[in-house]
């Protein structure tokens, strides 16, 4: 466990990572896993050691609680004083002032550096943080543009990186004091699949705690600016966020990871226009009791963007409980079973609350509406650019600074080449495009089999949901009906595969 407060002069302070506006951030020497943040200017120090110290309250309370924040978190280790790294001379030796529990000041923080399965490597072999940005957009597009084979929308790896996030957020609103983060955004969430859905929450620094009775823990004023695209609308320009505007966070991050588009709502909501969303889900999932018109999920979404509403935004563990029943109806506990394993251990959580219905659900401000998603045949080439900065954020957790390979946009519909088919002829200097790949023709096999593999999760959730409600108290007859109406699709199913089965082996024995 680190020291609490650390002296500057007995760091080993090695490369400059990155800078913005509040600091610098610094790798150590003798301590890979640990970064130095230092502040421009020096802060008080008395909010920033209770940050420190937050988990050890936790973990006296719930100690699983407090395992997630250590797993899944760049918590805040030690508070930094003495010398500034600035060079300023005059700051002093403020460490005394600090023990002595005078009003001292801090030049910095150690904070833990990012796993390196939290990255990854694009096509021309730069290693970048692996933010929330390449989930936010189609597949396609990324992998046109950095070479990255990303899980499809609506996917149940898409899903688990939700889930697991919730997770995390549930033990920071849990606890006493609640930690509000301020600013869950594309840049300071990131992922990994690497052993399962994983993510790192970075910047914590700047998160904030509150009473049971919603009042900040307050240690001087100080400015929270939120990522623009990514800030809660119901917040006034200038005022900081609140612990409701990580909740409109978790449910925007559902929309754009999940849904793998960017969902540009900000604007429309804070001129008080209501919204209608469309989310595209595969129709077999579409089969599950979870994901269906009236499902908790799609509940959740709709009160957690509420502008009209901030303080009826659902909690984390809300979150969590659906997105839990959602990944089991579509067969994918083992995901959920590796999220336990990756934050400490866990176990099924409670049932969903019933969503509202009529009039209640009418008057609100956003509706969600899941559709079944339509397929699309689009082709995407990488357009030849200056560099520009890594979309994984700042170079301050990885030290590579490598410029990204340019964004990537759909190409326009194919007409007849007067080249001929064999591409696009000789380059010339006034050439800035550059085909990566031509698109070839869409297989037959792979789609069915991805269609075959969906169709097999939803038919063994609804089984399984079936199973549970029966053995449910109270639910007997529901669970009857459940396990008729899977009977019947299973009867059904057997009778399409023998006559399918007959047209394609009859002709063979010439019956």
């Amino acid at each position: 466990m680190s020291a609490p407060i650390v002296r500057r002069r007995d760091l080993q302070v090695a490369g400059l990572l990155a800078e913005g506006g509040e600091g610098r951030v610094f790798e150590l020497a003798d301590q890979p896993g640990m970064l130095l943040k230092a502040y421009r200017r020096p802060v008080p120090a008395a909010g920033l050691l209770e940050l420190v110290a937050w988990p050890e309250v936790v973990r006296a309370v719930d100690p699983a609680l407090a395992g997630r924040v250590a797993a899944s978190a760049a918590w805040p280790a030690s508070v930094v004083v003495g010398d500034t790294v600035e060079g300023n001379t005059g700051v002093g030796d403020r460490a005394a002032g600090v023990d002595a529990g005078t009003d001292g000041a801090a030049d910095g923080l150690l904070i833990p550096r990012a796993p390196r399965r939290f990255s990854v490597r694009h096509r021309d072999g730069s290693v970048h943080l692996a933010t929330l940005s390449y989930l936010t957009a189609p597949p396609g597009q990324r992998s046109a543009a950095y070479g990255l084979a990303l899980p499809a929308p609506m996917s149940p790896e898409r899903l688990g990186v939700v889930y697991a996030l919730a997770r995390l957020l549930e033990a920071l609103q849990a606890a006493t004091p609640a930690v509000g983060h301020g600013d869950l955004s594309t840049k300071n969430v990131l992922w990994s699949l690497e052993r399962g859905p994983e993510v790192f929450l970075i910047d914590c620094d700047s998160a904030e705690r509150y009473l049971p009775d919603g009042r900040l823990v307050d240690h001087g004023p100080r400015r929270r600016a939120m990522t623009p695209n990514w800030d809660d609308p119901a917040i006034p320009p200038g005022a900081n966020p609140t612990l409701a505007s990580d909740r409109y966070s978790l449910a925007l991050i559902f929309l754009r990871a999940v849904g793998a588009a960017h969902f540009p709502i900000q604007g429309r909501q804070r001129s008080g226009e209501p919204l209608s969303i469309d989310f595209e889900v595969p129709p077999p999932a579409l089969r599950a009791r979870s994901l269906d018109a009236d499902a908790a999920l799609w509940d959740l979404c709709e009160r957690g963007l509420s502008v009209r509403d901030p303080a009826g935004r659902p909690g984390a563990a809300e979150w969590a409980a659906a997105l839990e029943q959602v990944l089991d109806d579509l067969g994918a506990m083992a995901l959920v079973r590796a999220v336990w394993a990756a934050q400490g251990g866990g176990q099924p959580g409670p049932t969903p609350r019933r969503p509202a219905t009529g009039p209640e659900r009418d008057a609100r401000d956003v509706r969600v509406r899941p559709v079944a998603a339509e397929t699309r045949e689009t082709t995407w080439h990488r357009v030849t650019a200056r560099p520009a900065p890594p979309v994984g954020g700042s170079a301050a957790w990885t030290g590579r600074g490598q410029p990204r390979p340019a964004a990537a946009r759909p190409s326009p519909p194919t007409r007849p080449n007067p080249l001929g088919p064999g591409g696009l002829g000789p380059p010339t200097l006034s050439q800035t495009i550059t085909t990566l790949s031509q698109a070839p023709p869409v297989p037959v096999v792979a789609p069915a089999r991805r269609a075959l593999r969906q169709t097999a999760r939803a038919w063994l959730g609804m089984h399984r949901r079936a199973g549970r409600t029966l053995l449910e108290p109270g639910h007997l007859l529901l669970g009857l009906i459940e396990m008729a109406g899977c009977l019947v699709l299973d009867v059904v199913g057997a009778i399409l595969a023998f006559f399918a089965i007959a047209l394609l082996v009859g002709p063979l024995l010439r019956i």
